[in-house]
């Protein structure tokens, strides 16, 4: 099947790192190892944090004339289905639907959250896009499950939405493993670290602010200090940006 992909809060090619990048990376993965053929249909950002009056409203201009332009360019070869990931009042979809309709194709949803008290406010334009989005959807797939309960009503029927389950490749973690020792003598290596001593590992946003200090106080509570010297006893704390997962 081809599949038109698209990530309206965050584009899995955007340069900056995070959790949603690194959400749609991984999608267009699964999706291209159970055998369909991926295409990132768009890369315009629709995030609007509600600071400045009109930002939806050109975004939906914006919108429009991307839909505009896909339909152009996939006129005599339209994809099979198109798949949006990650939409809700702040980061609308305003590209599938139309092409979706356009082409008479499937259009479907990963990660849609739902909040009736969005209706009216500064989101309000953003809160009607995503429900029409959802309503328009043929099937939700629901990766947090709380997510459900706003959604449900907007849908067909409630078999529409699709609850996936977490899951893992597992083979990068098999061949990592076969290969333990070569890589634990890397990072002695090229950190310092003491091989004889348990190592523990933290992994998240190498950022500035709260982060940054986060792992701080982390580094702080994990070394040797005269005023408690037992603590972290032969340990060592090494940052490892080189491995920060993004």
């Amino acid at each position: 099947m081809r599949i038109a992909f698209y990530a309206p809060l965050k584009s899995p090619t955007h340069p900056v790192p995070s959790g949603d990048r690194r959400m749609a990376r991984l999608l267009m993965a699964a999706l291209e190892g159970a055998g369909h053929r991926v295409t990132l249909a768009c890369t315009l950002r629709s995030w609007d944090d509600g600071r400045h009056a009109g930002r939806a409203e050109r975004l939906a201009a914006l919108g429009a004339r991307c839909a505009d332009r896909l339909t152009a360019r996939w006129r005599d070869d339209p994809p099979d289905l198109w798949f949006t990931y990650h939409l809700y009042h702040k980061a609308p979809d305003w590209i599938g639907p139309a092409v979706s309709r356009r082409f008479g194709i499937p259009y479907v949803v990963a990660e849609a959250s739902f909040a009736a008290k969005r209706a009216t406010g500064r989101f309000a334009a953003g809160h009607r896009a995503a429900e029409a989005a959802i309503r328009q959807a043929a099937a939700v797939v629901n990766l947090a499950g709380h997510d459900a309960e706003g959604v449900l009503p907007l849908l067909e029927s409630p078999d529409r939405l699709v609850r996936l389950r977490p899951f893992l490749d597992t083979c990068p973690f098999a061949a990592a493993a076969a290969e333990r020792d070569r890589h634990r003598a890397a990072l002695v290596e090229r950190y310092g670290l003491n091989p004889d001593v348990p190592w523990l590992l933290a992994v998240g946003m190498m950022r500035g602010g709260d982060k940054e200090r986060s792992y701080e106080i982390l580094a702080g509570a994990l070394s040797p200090s005269p005023a408690n010297p037992g603590r972290a006893a032969g340990g060592a704390v090494a940052v490892m940006p080189g491995l920060t997962p993004t």
